[in-house]
């Protein structure tokens, strides 16, 4: 996440928790890798290293979770809200690939108004800052929040390359017509003992019955506040915990298919 009193760890350290073995530059990640299963490996790190976050998709406005009632103008607002929060990171699911949104700014649409003490909204265009893990590409983009827009409301066998986009619109070949697979996910670091013992009524959360505190009230905290009460019913919410609780989780296999693609994947017809 950026922040916490843990140090980081490695990519290797990373799929080694998941269940990976060396050597690591054969794994074959193929269409598997899909939206939910990032969600799941995020829980399975948090469990391993006893911390406490959740994850969700953030925008995703056609396909399977499309996350219904979100407009592009409430996603940008969350998205750069968040990306000032050191407990959010986001993965941005983008054509054949994942990669990172880090930071955002601003700008002024006319240049008298650059120095101006406080712009309007609808006077600003905003560019999102992206990390990219791939060493074929430079380690930022800068992308139009408006481009990005483009690429998420794009429906099969329309698709844009946000590293590309001087290619313009393209056709997959597909037989799916609609849906789109792509999308933001927001992780998010909890803490816990703000949101008291296991009794959040989402996600895969349930209460513990032997909790000295059962029956009292939850306080909630800063960063929950920010989650609309649609998105708490949403399949793409998924929370975690690394507590040795007695039936606190529901543990997820880490058996998974390997195919092609490793670091990136062919977008496929499934939905996710």
């Amino acid at each position: 996440m950026g922040a916490g009193s843990l140090p980081p760890i490695t990519q290797e350290e990373a799929l080694h928790i998941l269940g990976f073995q060396p050597p690591f530059e054969e794994i074959r990640f193929g269409p598997f890798t899909g939206n939910t299963t990032l969600m799941r490996w995020f829980r399975q790190i948090n469990d391993h290293f006893h911390i406490k976050g959740c994850s969700y998709v953030l925008y995703k406005p056609h396909g399977k979770n499309k996350t219904a009632g979100e407009t592009a103008v409430g996603a940008l607002a969350k998205l750069t809200r968040g990306l000032k929060d050191e407990s959010m990171a986001y993965i941005y699911h983008c054509q054949n690939h994942y990669f990172c949104p880090i930071g955002f700014e601003a700008t002024p649409v006319k240049a008298s108004k650059a120095y101006r003490g406080r712009v309007l909204q609808q006077e600003v265009e905003y560019w999102i800052l992206i990390g990219e893990p791939s060493r074929k590409h430079p380690t930022i983009h800068c992308k139009r929040w408006a481009d990005i827009v483009t690429d998420l409301n794009t429906q099969n066998p329309e698709y844009l390359d946000i590293r590309h986009l001087e290619r313009g619109l393209q056709h997959r070949k597909t037989k799916k017509v609609g849906g789109n697979l792509h999308c933001i996910i927001a992780f998010q670091r909890l803490n816990w003992q703000r949101f008291g013992p296991w009794n959040i009524p989402f996600g895969t959360v349930r209460q513990d019955k032997q909790s000295q505190t059962q029956g009292q009230g939850i306080a909630k905290s800063e960063s929950e506040d920010n989650i609309s009460k649609k998105q708490h019913g949403r399949l793409g919410r998924s929370f975690s915990a690394g507590f040795h609780q007695e039936s606190t989780w529901k543990k997820s296999s880490l058996r998974e298919r390997r195919n092609s693609g490793y670091q990136s994947y062919n977008d496929y017809d499934g939905d996710d």
